[in-house]
Formats: structure tokens, C-alpha cells, sequence
């Protein structure tokens, strides 16, 4: 499967993040990071906009937050990752897909596939 989307990764744990990007570029999507802060997350933005970001919620000392509201202001989907649930998001986004840790691989994929089908439907419409 080829396809052109743009994933961002963002996780600061090594072997997650080499997990994730070895699932999404077998499944035929472009990679962007993987970015282990928020900061090496905004650099990569400025580069490249991605059409889905997997955030990571807890980043060592940090979250993803900042990351998930600069995205949001540039209509990018944001997927949270995270082995809490919903409530621990703030309030501005707890609306947003969730996808629990240690996750399934197939579950992950729907859930990129399903944000990338509904940019896709916004787009068409705008």
C-alpha cells in the first residue's frame, strides 16, 4: 500500500517511538520525527505540516499539549496516546481520539485512518 500521508510521531520513549514509525511506514505512510519533546515536535512542524500527529501525552518532564494546540490551530487531526484515559486530558481536548497504551496495531491504524477520512471529508466540503 503507497500512500502520502503525513504521520507525526511524537514519543519520547525510544523503542515506542521505533515501534510506531516501523508500523506506520509498513502500513505505507511518511513519517515525520520521531520527536521525543515538544520542542523537536514544533521543529519538525515548521518543516513539514502533517496530515495526522500521534501524540505521546506524558514527555519525561513535559506533555504534548502545546504540540496538540498548535496543531489544532492548523486544522491538523491529533491522536493522543497514552495508558490513562480521557479525563486526564484537558478540557479543550478531551473530544479528541484517544488511542490507550500498550496499544493494538490494527486499533492504531484505524484510528490514523479514520482522522485522515475525516480531514479528507472536511476538505472536500470546504
Amino acid at each position: 500500500m503507497t500512500n502520502s500521508a503525513r504521520i507525526l510521531v511524537v514519543e519520547d520513549e525510544a523503542l515506542i517511538a521505533m515501534d510506531l514509525q516501523a508500523l506506520l511506514e509498513d502500513a505505507g505512510y511518511r513519517v515525520l520525527g520521531p520527536a521525543n519533546s515538544s520542542a523537536a515536535a514544533l521543529a519538525l512542524i515548521d518543516v513539514d505540516a502533517p496530515d495526522v500527529a500521534l501524540l505521546d501525552v506524558n514527555l519525561g518532564r513535559s506533555d504534548a499539549f502545546g504540540v496538540a494546540n498548535v496543531l489544532t490551530e492548523r486544522n491538523t487531526p491529533v491522536i493522543f496516546l497514552t495508558g490513562h484515559t480521557a479525563h486526564k486530558l484537558p478540557p479543550a481536548h478531551r473530544h479528541r481520539p484517544l488511542v490507550s497504551k500498550p496499544y493494538l496495531p490494527q486499533v492504531l491504524l484505524e484510528a490514523v485512518a479514520c482522522a485522515l477520512g475525516k480531514r479528507e471529508a472536511a476538505s472536500s466540503q470546504a
